[in-house]
């Protein structure tokens, strides 16, 4: 099978084992979106990524029901967009390299404990969004290197007890969402630093009493919820 014009392949397939991604892939040059999703009841273990070495122009990946691959090993450079839904992440993200990404979701990832600190290494990242996965506990240091953010969704994170001192760097971010992190315990004390920061959504969570006296700082803030 030869489709050189191709720009969107979405692979729908059940398996509950191991998937074999179609050697066609590999001849598909134009190709810009990838989806892959498995229908099983249960996670598969994805083989066959070296068709990704001509995919020079893909620059959307979404993975939903897998064992996510080490991500490091697959020649993405390019890729702008990636999205991890329902997936077995273990340590697939760390060391990571996706130097024009603008847009990382996570969502119903049950074994994503830790977001590895390569994350901090994607300048162009705008919108990070880490939902209903309920064992992640930590968020790296240096998030605040990600000076390109815009949007920080952590919705329904419960073991998340903290959040970094410095996402207080994150000058352009306007959006973060935490509700339902029900045992976040405060936000940053020096959260009046966001200058760009236009709303907060932090419903049911029942540990934050009160804003930090820095947020009357925030001269953007229009809602928070």
């Amino acid at each position: 099978m030869e489709f050189p014009k191709c720009e969107v392949l979405i692979l729908n397939f059940s398996s509950d084992d191991e998937y074999l991604l179609p050697p066609f892939i590999e001849n598909m040059p134009k190709l810009r979106a990838l989806i892959i999703m498995n229908y099983s009841t249960s996670n598969c273990i994805l083989n066959g990524f070296s068709v990704f070495s001509n995919l020079t122009n893909l620059r959307s990946l979404w993975l939903e029901k897998v064992f996510v691959p080490r991500l490091s090993t697959i020649p993405l450079k390019n890729l702008k967009k990636i999205y991890i839904i329902l997936c077995k992440i273990s340590n697939s993200l760390d060391q990571s390299a996706f130097p024009r990404l603008t847009e990382l979701t996570i969502d119903h990832c049950d074994d994503l404990f830790q977001l590895p600190p390569c994350i901090c290494a994607m300048p162009l990242l705008e919108n990070l969004s880490v939902t209903n996965c309920h064992s992640l506990y930590q968020l790296p240091a240096d998030l605040g290197r990600l000076q390109s953010l815009q949007i920080l969704r952590l919705y329904a994170c419960p073991a998340l007890q903290t959040l970094p001192a410095s996402i207080c760097e994150l000058l352009r971010l306007k959006y973060i969402d935490i509700s339902q992190c029900v045992n976040l315990r405060c936000l940053p004390m020096d959260i009046g630093k966001l200058a760009s920061l236009e709303k907060i959504d932090m419903r049911e969570c029942s540990q934050i009493s009160n804003l930090p006296k820095s947020a009357a700082a925030l001269q953007s803030l229009r809602r928070v919820a």
